[in-house]
């Protein structure tokens, strides 16, 4: 059964490939992990969904993390401190400009985080109970760095962790 996913176009809903990739004209990257060979219409419809939410949910995302760094309890922090204890002075004021306190390079560095790629996993493909997964990720000399925020939803779209992966 052919079904059209935005970002991906056409699948076959019932001989699925394991895997799926797709960039955005943003440049955001999608991908689809399925365990099995088929998925239910009512799961692509959920995908689809979520495809065709996308600014919504990074607007959310956002929010998320504002509210991870403004309470201090998550790892928001840690990940950005990261960058001003890791990069070299020139990469860091190549991103923040001319700030002078720590907290002031933490406000820029988290408005500089964007959301570089979007995994959904539908039938727990790598035993993962997420259904989705959104990687941010903060721009060094130009290229995304292999530092991630990454924030991970059930399929009812309730956020379930933020997390500091690489």
């Amino acid at each position: 059964m052919s079904y059209l996913l935005p970002y991906f176009g056409e699948i076959n809903l019932t001989q699925l490939d394991e895997y799926y990739e797709a960039t955005a004209a943003s440049g955001v990257k999608f991908d689809l992990n399925f365990e099995h060979t088929s998925v239910a219409e009512e799961k692509a419809d959920l995908i689809k969904s979520w495809l065709l939410d996308i600014g919504q949910l990074d607007a959310q995302n956002m929010g998320a993390i504002q509210h991870d760094f403004n309470t201090g309890e998550g790892e928001t922090r840690d990940y950005l401190r990261f960058y001003i204890e890791a990069l070299y002075e020139e990469q860091l004021a190549g991103i923040v400009g001319d700030t002078d306190s720590d907290e002031e390079k933490l406000v820029v560095l988290l408005h500089k985080l964007r959301l570089k790629r979007v995994g959904f996993y539908p039938d727990g493909k790598y035993d993962t109970p997420h259904f989705a997964i959104f990687d941010y990720t903060i721009d060094v000399d130009g290229k995304p760095c292999n530092q991630l925020l990454v924030l991970k939803w059930t399929a009812q779209r309730q956020l379930a962790e933020i997390s500091w992966e690489s």
